[in-house]
């Protein structure tokens, strides 16, 4: 034969369809017919095929339009797009759980930590202060309180205990947890925190030099944002 296709196999040769079909494949593949390899990706069943049933044209329609590309937003514009609903989401968590935070200036509380060292929740100061409000039983605070021991070298840092128990129950805590570092004023009944109106932690309130409240957040947060606080307030007091 000068040419191949599947219905001379069939005529001539009196193969099945199958048969035919993997024959001419084959001699295409050899390069004996190279048009037929390209007829065979074009037309997937023969139009003189048996089994073809009429539906080719059909089917040839639908294999050889174009299908439109589906537009996906770049990878940067999803990341992007994710942060900031994950952002929002956040903002709105922590508005809801700390409504009644304090703002503005408030006179200093006098205190003493567990290891009896006096100071000064807010009011005037030498530099500003971040106030931690945490507990033993806080999911959260277990994740923050590791990173609050390294900003003590760089920061004022004052943590308190809320509802923990009493010093010794707070003190063994710290001991465990490697945060002895950090210094604690034990809240057992909480009312530091009702007074100034904390009641959810942890609850991070940022003090100026002033002894202003400059920034509050609820919740889970991240030390680069603490610091970032830290800084912008620093450089206001420039």
């Amino acid at each position: 034969m000068t040419g191949c296709s599947w219905a001379q196999f069939i005529r001539e040769d009196r193969q099945p369809a199958d048969t035919a079909k993997q024959a001419c494949h084959e001699a295409a593949r050899r390069h004996q017919h190279p048009q037929l390899f390209t007829d065979y990706l074009r037309d997937r069943r023969m139009p003189d095929d048996p089994n073809n049933n009429g539906n080719n044209a059909g089917n040839d329609a639908n294999n050889t339009a174009p299908s439109k590309p589906k537009r996906r937003l770049p990878r940067w514009a999803r990341w992007t797009l994710e942060g900031l609903v994950f952002v929002a989401a956040l903002l709105a968590v922590q508005a809801w759980m700390g409504p009644d935070l304090p703002d503005g200036e408030i006179p200093g509380m006098a205190a003493e930590t567990i290891e009896g060292e006096q100071l000064t929740l807010g009011g005037p100061a030498d530099e500003p202060t971040v106030v931690v409000f945490w507990a033993t039983w806080c999911g959260y605070c277990d994740l923050e309180m590791p990173w609050l021991v390294d900003l003590v070298d760089d920061h004022r840092v004052i943590t308190v205990a809320m509802q923990s128990g009493d010093a010794a129950t707070v003190r063994a805590h710290m001991r465990e947890n490697d945060l002895e570092k950090l210094p604690v004023v034990n809240d057992p009944d909480g009312q530091i925190a009702s007074s100034l109106g904390v009641n959810v932690t942890p609850t991070f309130l940022f003090f100026d030099q002033t002894g202003r409240v400059a920034h509050s957040t609820t919740g889970l947060t991240s030390p680069w944002g603490v610091r970032l606080r830290m800084w912008w307030m620093n450089r206001a007091a420039e």
